[in-house]
């Protein structure tokens, strides 16, 4: 019984280490959870203000890319008008160019998008960096 009676000995030696540890611990976690919290409080108005800035710019950014479209079609317009005999050319390229200020539109949209999901992600980053430091992940 030698050997259980050692291997005893070390398990219940580990296990008051680790309870000792833990007590030890448990000051740096509240800070942590503290310091984390503190974190989120002063992140707030800054994901707030990113989130803000975001939605202006798709805001600001639909009238332009709508007289950029309209622009492209009036252009396609008095192209077709005044261009006989090379029609189909004409309308071919008429086309590209309303595809363009089309992707231009979309190009804006998508940048608009992407800016307003990298402030919600920063939101989403700093609330679960705040929930996981008050739960003792952190």
């Amino acid at each position: 019984m030698g050997f259980m009676d050692t291997l005893k000995k070390w398990f219940g030696s580990a296990k008051e280490t680790a309870s000792e540890a833990a007590e030890k611990a448990a000051p740096y976690v509240e800070k942590a959870k503290e310091a984390a919290a503190d974190v989120a409080e002063k992140a707030a108005p800054y994901v707030e203000k990113a989130k803000d800035a975001a939605a202006d710019v798709a805001e600001k950014a639909a009238p332009y890319v709508e007289k950029a479209k309209d622009a492209a079609t009036d252009a396609v317009e008095k192209i077709k008008e005044s261009v006989s005999g090379a029609e189909d050319a004409v309308a071919d390229k008429a086309e590209d160019v309303a595809d363009a200020a089309d992707d231009a539109r979309d190009a804006v949209a998508d940048a608009a998008g992407e800016a307003k999901d990298a402030a919600a992600d920063a939101v989403e980053e700093v609330e679960d960096a705040a929930a996981d430091a008050a739960d003792g992940e952190g």
